[in-house]
């Protein structure tokens, strides 16, 4: 049979349960039709079979990104004001001007927003105030979200317009920050408390801001090799991979976990994980627990180092979680937590225990997304549980200096702990969490294996893992969180032909080198969706 495409004279990482590397491989019919040595791939050459010369470049199984919110940052972008370091914001000043400038062509009265604000990046080392918010605009409603999400800041504008006074307590799930002094809130939101101040800002997207914003970063994510992620989603973002589908222009698969309050709707409809294709497919549902690591809110059962008293914010109650889990559980549904700190995660556990107990399944797959802050005993639950843990992986890099102060270098041995659950034979995942992290694959796999800081400190290194293995978190094993270990996450016969050429060795280059290896050319499907 003659192949489509032939890749020939390369070092193909095939993350085959051998872990072999081969020299070849032919795709036909969108397939992995053979791999091999170069000499007994090609006689499956034909007259109209593509063939790509490696050179001697390395080909590796296409990348996944196993959590993330690539479709909200895409219309984000087009939304609001990027507040990150990469957008040249390094001081409180900078958020005050590019805020002040959004609100001169923002009709008076309506809202200027802006995310990716990060206080460890800021001159002062802190979040503004409302106060200084109010410095950009006291005529519009300010609010900005931090690089994690999970906290935001207002200015006084949206504070009255939301009617939060002084005396307005703190809401379930959620924390206002206050004086320590008058007791007066200084804008900073936690959670739930988001949500009270956003009431009456615009609802989301509109259609066309929701496709093209999620069309161009899925682009980017190509060019970066990966080939599938799998999102958070509501209803703007099911829309528009539907709609890109439709349309012929998705441009990397998608794996989607719904917001746990579409279970209503969409258990009215009898829809749950498994509806989709190989192309967009709609896994399970999404609960939050708790707060972000890269704000320092994940709910601990010890203090913050730099916070004495506080153990972060939890999201939810005990009574919620279990009636919202429960209620779609029993239907069959699949959970994804977000449960970081390891209060979060002992609560998530009790509850999952009890649910299984009473609704047993044969391989659930239930995932805990992030499972950051874990110890010996957690870790053993979430094994006999089969749990599926997916942690970060750029987040020992990129945020890594200034977890040191807020956990100290003890506590970071047991966090983002690969080591101890490849250890333990569980099937855990990476994830960049974007926009929480700086997505490209690569800088995760570089701090996964490194475990250093961006300036070069050591962040838990007793959770270094190996190349291979690292590896197998942005493919085989994630390919498992999605139920897609058949067809995708190595290079086999008889799997989806999705696959990167880099130019460099990941495997025998110095692991320090990693971060900056270039991505040559991704293919989903044995086509070329990106080439450099």
């Amino acid at each position: 049979m003659n192949a489509d495409l032939v890749l020939l004279n390369g070092k193909i990482v095939t993350v085959d349960s051998q872990e072999s590397v081969q020299e070849a491989l032919a795709v036909k019919f969108g397939r992995i039709l053979a791999v091999g040595d170069s000499d007994d791939i090609k006689p499956s050459i034909g007259p109209d079979t593509e063939v790509i010369d490696l050179a001697g470049r390395t080909l590796i199984p296409g990348l996944i990104d196993s959590h993330c919110h690539m479709m909200m940052v895409g219309a984000n972008r087009l939304l609001t004001e990027d507040l990150s370091e990469e957008a040249g914001i390094g001081s409180i000043k900078d958020i005050q001007d590019a805020l002040r400038l959004r609100a001169e062509r923002t009709p008076k009265g309506d809202w200027v927003t802006g995310f990716q604000e990060d206080d460890s990046k800021l001159a002062e080392k802190r979040h503004p105030t409302r106060w200084e918010l109010d410095a950009a605009s006291k005529d519009h409603p300010v609010i900005i979200s931090t690089v994690g999400g999970h906290f935001s800041m207002a200015n006084s504008k949206a504070f009255e317009m939301a009617g939060v006074t002084k005396d307005t307590p703190d809401p379930v799930g959620g924390k206002f920050d206050r004086d320590p002094e008058t007791g007066e809130k200084t804008g900073g939101l936690h959670e739930q408390a988001i949500q009270m101040i956003m009431t009456g800002a615009p609802v989301g997207p509109t259609r066309e801001q929701s496709y093209e914003g999620a069309k161009q970063i899925l682009k980017e994510c190509a060019a970066l090799g990966l080939t599938m992620v799998y999102d958070t989603v509501h209803q703007p973002q099911i829309r528009a991979v539907l709609d890109l589908k439709n349309n012929g222009e998705l441009p990397i698969r998608m794996r989607m976990d719904a917001a746990i309050d579409l279970f209503p709707e969409l258990h009215k409809l009898g829809i749950y994980r498994g509806l989709g294709d190989d192309w967009a497919r709609l896994c399970g549902l999404k609960f939050f627990f708790d707060g972000a690591i890269s704000a320092r809110t994940a709910a601990v059962t010890e203090p913050y180092l730099d916070k004495p008293d506080f153990y972060g914010v939890m999201a939810t109650t005990r009574e919620i979680a279990t009636e919202t889990i429960m209620n779609a559980y029993m239907e069959g549904y699949r959970i994804s937590a977000h449960a970081n700190g390891d209060q979060a995660i002992a609560m998530f556990l009790d509850i999952m225990e009890e649910a299984q107990a009473k609704y047993p399944r044969e391989d659930p797959r239930n995932r805990d997304i992030h499972c950051s802050v874990i110890n010996p005993d957690l870790a053993g639950r979430i094994k006999n549980l089969g749990i599926l843990p997916t942690i970060f992986g750029p987040y020992v890099y990129y945020h890594g200096d200034k977890l040191i102060p807020a956990f100290g270098e003890k506590r970071l041995e047991w966090m983002f702990a690969a080591r101890t659950f490849l250890d333990l034979d569980v099937m855990i995942s990476a994830h960049s969490d974007h926009p929480c992290a700086p997505y490209p694959p690569l800088m995760a796999l570089h701090g996964l294996v490194n475990r250093t800081s961006k300036a070069g400190r050591p962040i838990g290194q007793s959770q270094k893992i190996s190349v291979m293995e690292a590896l197998k978190l942005y493919t085989i094993n994630a390919a498992y969180h999605s139920f897609d270990e058949d067809r995708l996450g190595s290079l086999e016969p008889g799997k989806l032909a999705d696959m990167v050429i880099l130019d460099a060795d990941l495997l025998s280059i110095p692991t320090e080198e990693i971060i900056d290896i270039p991505v040559d050319m991704t293919l989903i499907d044995g086509e070329v969706v990106y080439t450099k």
